[in-house]
């Protein structure tokens, strides 16, 4: 065997080693990744972001695959589990579906109505308040007989289902006095009968908006302000 011969199978027994070393390491990171990853599983995640209270339907829904051991339990893996039920809050593309992200629509509960009313723009809600969001209504009803007007948290912790497109409001003349934005709410047939007294009757009517996570109902004595002393105080 002259010198070039030995150096041919010289170079075909390194690269054959080579091979041999790269084919055990590939499989060994494969083997390690499929150990950590473990096996995939199919869910369901937004193709699309979402409002507060939008509904969930397929067409916002696709199927992608991830490792098993990423799952949390309450991921949603069947289009039909999220059939008739709306966003909890709002949620961004590419979202995993999960069972607390999906809701009853309030306002199709048992003993709950969805009740609208047209509130002034700027005292009422000025861009504020969104689908989803709690708020408290105020209403003053104006004093007679030489009483004292009287402010009043009149329904608290409601939740807004729907807030429209601002429109003029006018007068009982026909006159143009400003704007409004119809607001639908959910509510219970008590609040919704004092909601549609405070509107026929009140001076003014305005939104207070809760922060997040905010249902604390308030106390009685924390309602009413008559202009006489603190609220609080006797």
């Amino acid at each position: 065997m002259n010198p070039r011969q030995r150096r041919g199978v010289f170079y075909l027994v390194v690269t054959s080693i080579l091979a041999v070393a790269v084919f055990v390491g590939v499989l060994y990171y494969v083997r390690t990744v499929s150990s950590q990853v473990g096996p995939l599983a199919t869910v369901l995640q937004l193709n699309r972001s979402v409002d507060a209270l939008e509904p969930i339907d397929e067409s916002m829904l696709e199927q992608v695959e991830v490792p098993e051991r990423w799952i949390p339990e309450t991921a949603v893996r069947d289009a039909a589990d999220a059939d008739g039920l709306v966003a909890a809050t709002a949620y961004e593309e590419g979202s995993m579906l999960q069972g607390g992200m999906l809701i009853e629509r309030p306002g199709v509960q048992p003993g709950f109505r969805e009740v609208a009313i047209l509130v002034d723009a700027e005292t009422g809600v000025a861009g504020k308040v969104e689908p989803g969001d709690h708020v408290d209504i105020i209403a003053t009803m104006g004093g007679s007989g030489g009483a004292r007007p009287v402010s009043r948290v009149w329904v608290s912790n409601v939740l807004v289902l729907e807030v429209g497109l601002p429109q003029s409001v006018e007068d009982a003349d026909g006159l143009s006095t400003g704007s409004g934005l119809p607001v639908t709410f959910a509510l219970s047939t008590e609040d919704a009968l004092t909601l549609a007294y405070v509107e026929s009757f009140s001076v003014k009517m305005r939104l207070a908006l809760r922060g997040a996570g905010d249902e604390d109902m308030l106390p009685a004595e924390q309602r009413v302000y008559d202009g006489a002393a603190p609220l609080g105080e006797e």
